[in-house]
């Protein structure tokens, strides 16, 4: 085994120290920034035709999202809603695509052990304990063109840890499913 010199000793002795010292302040930074894990369970897209003798074909794009999502440091609520709109609650989607999309429809639902739903007002939310996963299933019709293709990416998810709070928190890192070509 070939020795190291006392001055690099020294520099990889300083480095370590260096890359404890970062890792310890990343894990403070994301403990106070995660209340919520997310992992995506199954993305799947695909995609139909539609003749139409009169003009240009279209498709109907199909996407499902199995998505898991656990409450890591305390209680959180998240509405069952999947919206595009300008004041969405809950998962809040975009279509990308080489060319313009259409949502045609958007359904979402929720299960899991311990996840309970409750409504407060008009907007039902998934309530899951502190160390539960609660599985979003989300199905997204679009319509588009032949010859293009499209995905479907959730933005961010809105979630309280508590329903009665005025304001919602995110959780920011993009969920995209499969991209599929309209052919």
């Amino acid at each position: 085994m070939k020795k190291t010199s006392p001055l690099k000793g020294q520099q990889i002795k300083v480095l370590q120290n260096k890359v404890k010292k970062l890792s310890t302040e990343l894990d403070t930074v994301v403990a106070s920034n995660a209340f919520i894990k997310v992992r995506v369970q199954k993305a799947q897209a695909r995609f139909k035709r539609i003749r139409d003798p009169e003009g240009p074909d279209m498709g109907i794009g199909h996407f499902l999202l199995l998505v898991d999502v656990t409450a890591v440091t305390d209680t959180v609520h998240i509405p069952i809603s999947i919206a595009s709109g300008k004041k969405p609650t809950g998962f809040v989607y975009q279509i990308e695509g080489t060319a313009k999309g259409i949502i045609v429809t958007t359904d979402i639902s929720c299960k899991g052990k311990g996840v309970t739903q409750i409504t407060l007002g008009t907007i039902v939310y998934a309530k899951i304990p502190k160390g539960m996963t609660a599985t979003f299933r989300m199905v997204i019709e679009i319509r588009g063109k032949v010859g293009n293709t499209y995905g479907i990416t959730i933005n961010f998810i809105h979630y309280k840890r508590n329903p009665s709070d005025a304001r919602y928190e995110k959780y920011t890192e993009e969920v995209s499913s499969k991209k599929v070509e309209f052919r």
